[in-house]
């Protein structure tokens, strides 16, 4: 097999290209290649250029070959370009599927980068790299990954929002991904309400939007997709549980200690198996009354506030008669009864949670204070749902 045979199988996608000399150098081969295109195409123009203006050496890194490193020096011609009304003088030749402008690696050396960095990332692939022998750093694995086109994306119908941090406590973005397929789908260069209602107006087709307590996506949304439904991000509904429980057991540690160091001779035999405790939880009623108490508030304060009202009292002397804020006093005079009831009950947490009490106090065998803390806890958490 011939020379010109051998470097064939090293380079089979490759014409045009001339072996002047190869040699070994400590642990890498230099191989001198030069091109033979009798002519380039001016990428400004598009004319053929054939008049060689000058030569230079062009080193380039190719894959590893036999356990070493390969280094190219390769000769460039420039040619000049003919066509008088074109910016360029001259024109730098490339060899096609071996050379690309401004890159110091082969097409194939740079592929093989971009599959290690998609494998293992950078730092990871830098240390890899290392045993094939490949000479490369995470900067240069992370610069190559950049210059793959973004991979189509399919239509979302369930889109999840959050934010990150291009650098930490300065400048932060929005990451979009696909619930479904748990893969982002783009990354946003800020976090403001218009930059995500104009993404989310060119994508119609999502119906559900998964994000946290943010007010500027919660704007975004309504703007953008008022017909998509909003459903509150699992990770900070369990975070903010975890911690208010966390912060309520703290509170409460003299009590528990208390209750862990009495014998369970004392304790009266409750049920602890998994159908007793069950049964604590009664279930909803079909058609649930507004609660009595809550009912009787909200109409004596309504009374109240439209007596004052007609007597010619404005609004900060109402105010100021009741103990109640000026926004409240607006809110009972500008809205109807059933809509203040209404809010009124959304806004109360225990509303969610009454029917769970009896099962919350069994499972925490707290005292009766520690029971309404741990209670209030966990129904303020579990609100959160329906505020989003």
């Amino acid at each position: 097999m011939g020379d010109e045979q051998f470097w064939d199988l090293v380079w089979p996608d490759v014409e045009g290209l001339g072996i002047d000399a190869v040699g070994v150098v400590g642990d890498a081969v230099w191989i001198d290649l030069h091109a033979r295109q009798p002519t380039v195409t001016c990428p400004s123009c598009g004319v053929t250029a054939s008049r060689v203006h000058s030569t230079y050496i062009r080193r380039l890194a190719d894959r590893p070959l036999g356990g070493r490193r390969v280094l190219l020096r390769l000769r460039i011609r420039r040619f000049l370009c003919d066509n008088g009304l074109c910016s360029r003088r001259t024109v730098a030749e490339q060899v096609p599927s071996l050379t690309t402008r401004y890159r110091r690696r082969t097409t194939a050396l740079a592929r093989m980068v971009q599959a290690i960095g998609l494998a293992v990332g950078g730092r990871a692939g830098a240390r890899l790299a290392g045993y094939l022998p490949v000479k490369t750093s995470r900067d240069v694995i992370l610069r190559e990954l950049r210059r793959l086109p973004d991979p189509p994306s399919a239509q979302v119908t369930v889109l999840g929002i959050d934010e990150f941090a291009f650098r930490r406590g300065a400048t932060y973005g929005t990451v979009l991904i696909d619930v479904e397929t748990r893969r982002p789908i783009d990354l946003l260069p800020d976090r403001t309400a218009d930059t995500v209602a104009s993404w989310l107006a060119d994508h119609p087709e999502i119906k559900v939007i998964c994000r946290d307590r943010c007010s500027t996506f919660s704007q975004a949304a309504a703007r953008a997709a008022p017909d998509a439904i909003e459903v509150a991000d699992r990770w900070h509904l369990l975070h903010s549980l975890t911690r208010a429980v966390e912060r309520t057991a703290h509170q409460h540690r003299a009590c528990l200690r208390k209750n862990a160091e009495t014998s369970d001779l004392d304790q009266p035999q409750e049920p602890s198996d998994p159908a007793s405790l069950a049964a604590l939880i009664t279930l909803p009623e079909p058609d649930d009354p507004p609660d009595a108490q809550l009912l009787a508030r909200v109409r004596q304060w309504h009374t109240e506030i439209h007596q004052l009202r007609e007597r010619g009292w404005t609004i900060s002397a109402i105010a100021r008669h009741l103990g109640r804020d000026r926004k409240t006093v607006r809110h009972y005079l500008t809205m109807e009864f059933d809509q203040i009831l209404a809010s009124a009950r959304e806004r109360r947490p225990n509303g969610h949670i009454n029917r769970f009490k009896p099962y919350l106090q069994q499972r925490a065998r707290f005292c009766s204070r520690c029971q309404r803390s741990a209670t209030s806890t966990v129904s303020g958490t579990v609100s959160l749902t329906a505020r989003v």
